[in-house]
C-alpha cells in the first residue's frame, strides 16, 4: 500500500512538473533605460519591477516567473540585434550581452521589447527602425516565445520635428505589431499637440524618464496584455467621436472578439479622472463588428474619451480622443476675475438683444450657479460672484432658448 501511495505522488509530481500550467515561466526585459528603470525612485517601483513583484507574489512552490532584464540606457535597436547582423555603415555594431541571442539563450517564453527614443535621437529613420523591430520580432517569435514591443515614449530634450517623429514611430509600431504592441505613449503625453512628456508623470530631474508614477501607469499597460495568455486580445481598429448638440456619438471597430465583451466608454475633463458615461456588453464572440455609443450630456469645453475594453481573459484602453464643445453662434469676448478672484467678468457679444441663462461649471460638468440676464447690443457686461469656489479651473456658458451658445473657460 505504501509503494502504491508513493508511485502515486511521484507520478502527481511528474504530471505538475511537465504540464505548462505548472511550469515556472521565464521573461526576459530588453530595451534601454526606461526599461532598465531609469526615473523610478527605485527599481521594484519602475514598470519592469512591478511587473516582475505582480508575477512573484508567491515565493514558496518554487514556480514562480524568473525575470532577466539586459537592458542598457542609451541603446538603439542596432546594439540589440542578433548577433551575426552587419549593420550598415555609421551605425552601431549589437551588444551580445544586452542583444536578440543573449536574450533567447536564456529559453523565454516572453521577450517585451522598450526601445523608445534614442534611434530617433541618434537620426535614424523610421524605416530602419521598423526594419529592425520586425526583424528582432520575427527572430523571437520563430523561437517559439511570445514578442511584446512597446510604443516610442515623449520626451522634453527633443526638438518639435523629433517629437513629431516619435509620435509617428509610435503609430508604426502600433499598426506594424496591433495584438504585440504596447502603448507607452498616450499614458505620458501632454494633450496640448505639443508631444512632450507629462510634468506630473516625469522624473523632475530628468527631460526623458517618467517619474513612480509614469512607470505605474507603463506598468499597467503591460499588466493588461495579459502576456503569458493563449488568447489573442480584440483588436479594436477605429475608434472615432463626433459632437453634434451636446451629445458626442462613437462608433468603433473590432476584430476578433471574444464572447462577454464588454465596451465602457470613459469620460474625462482633465485627462487624468475618467468617469464611465457609456457601457455594453456583446454575449456572443465576432470575428468582425461595429458599434455606436452617445455621451448624451457632453462637458463644455474640451473633453477627453476613451474606451475601456474588458473581456473574459483581457483587458485593455483605447488611445484617448479630445472633443471640444463650443457649438456656439455668439461670442463670449472678455473673460477674466478681479478682486482677488472674488468676481468673474464676462463681455458677450451679442447681433440680437434678449435673455440668455448664464451658468458657471465646474471641471466635473457640475452647474455651481444659473442666472438669467439680458443682453443688449452690441455687448453686455456682466459679473458673478465666486468668492466661495475652490482655485481651479471653471466654465462660463451662456445659452439661449433656441440652444444658441457660448463657452469659455477661465481660472480662479
Amino acid at each position: 500500500m505504501k509503494i502504491k501511495l508513493l508511485l502515486l505522488v511521484v507520478c502527481v509530481a511528474i504530471i505538475c512538473l511537465a504540464h505548462p500550467a505548472f511550469a515556472q515561466k521565464k521573461v526576459v526585459i530588453m530595451g534601454s533605460s526606461t526599461a532598465a528603470g531609469y526615473g523610478a525612485t527605485s527599481y521594484p517601483l519602475s514598470w519592469a519591477g512591478r511587473l516582475q513583484s505582480s508575477f512573484n507574489m508567491n515565493t514558496t512552490d518554487g514556480i514562480d516567473t524568473t525575470f532577466f532584464n539586459i537592458a542598457v540606457g542609451g541603446y538603439t535597436t542596432y546594439q540589440e540585434m542578433p548577433t551575426g547582423y552587419v549593420p550598415p555603415a555609421g551605425r552601431p555594431a549589437c551588444d551580445q550581452l544586452a542583444n536578440i541571442t543573449k536574450a533567447l539563450s536564456y529559453g523565454p517564453d516572453v521577450v517585451i521589447i522598450n526601445l523608445p527614443s534614442n534611434d530617433v535621437g541618434a537620426g535614424y529613420t523610421i524605416t530602419e527602425t521598423m526594419y529592425n523591430l520586425r526583424l528582432m520580432y520575427s527572430s523571437i517569435s520563430s523561437s517559439g516565445a511570445k514578442c511584446y514591443i512597446t510604443t516610442s515614449q515623449p520626451r522634453n530634450d527633443y526638438s518639435d520635428v523629433q517629437r513629431q517623429a516619435l509620435l509617428e514611430m509610435k503609430d508604426s509600431i502600433l499598426t506594424q505589431f496591433p495584438v504585440f504592441s504596447i502603448n507607452f505613449w498616450d499614458d505620458l503625453v501632454t494633450t496640448d499637440g505639443k508631444n512632450m512628456l507629462r510634468d506630473d508623470r516625469r522624473d523632475p530631474t530628468s527631460p526623458l524618464h517618467p517619474n513612480d508614477i509614469g512607470h505605474g501607469f507603463l506598468f499597467g499597460r503591460v499588466q493588461d496584455k495579459n502576456i503569458f495568455s493563449s488568447v489573442l486580445p480584440v483588436q479594436l481598429t477605429r475608434f472615432n467621436a463626433r459632437l453634434k448638440n451636446d451629445c458626442t456619438s462613437f462608433s468603433w471597430h473590432t476584430e476578433q472578439q471574444e464572447p462577454n465583451t464588454t465596451f465602457d466608454i470613459e469620460r474625462s475633463a482633465n485627462d487624468i479622472d475618467f468617469e464611465n458615461v457609456f457601457s455594453t456588453t456583446v454575449a456572443e464572440a465576432k470575428q468582425s463588428a461595429d458599434y455606436v455609443g452617445t455621451d448624451k450630456s457632453a462637458l463644455p469645453g474640451k473633453s477627453f474619451y476613451r474606451i475601456k475594453v474588458i473581456e473574459p481573459s483581457h483587458k485593455f484602453y483605447s488611445t484617448t480622443i479630445g472633443i471640444i464643445n463650443n457649438n456656439c453662434s455668439f461670442m463670449i469676448s472678455g473673460l477674466y476675475t478681479n478682486n482677488n478672484g472674488a468676481t468673474v467678468i464676462a463681455d458677450i457679444s451679442n447681433n440680437k438683444k434678449g435673455y440668455a441663462l448664464v451658468s458657471i461649471i465646474n471641471t466635473a460638468g457640475v452647474v455651481l450657479q444659473q442666472s438669467k440676464q439680458y443682453i443688449a447690443l452690441p455687448f453686455t457686461r456682466i459679473m458673478l460672484p465666486i468668492a466661495s469656489y475652490a482655485a481651479g479651473e471653471y466654465y462660463l456658458r451662456v445659452s439661449t432658448d433656441n440652444d444658441n451658445c457660448s463657452i469659455k473657460a477661465f481660472i480662479k
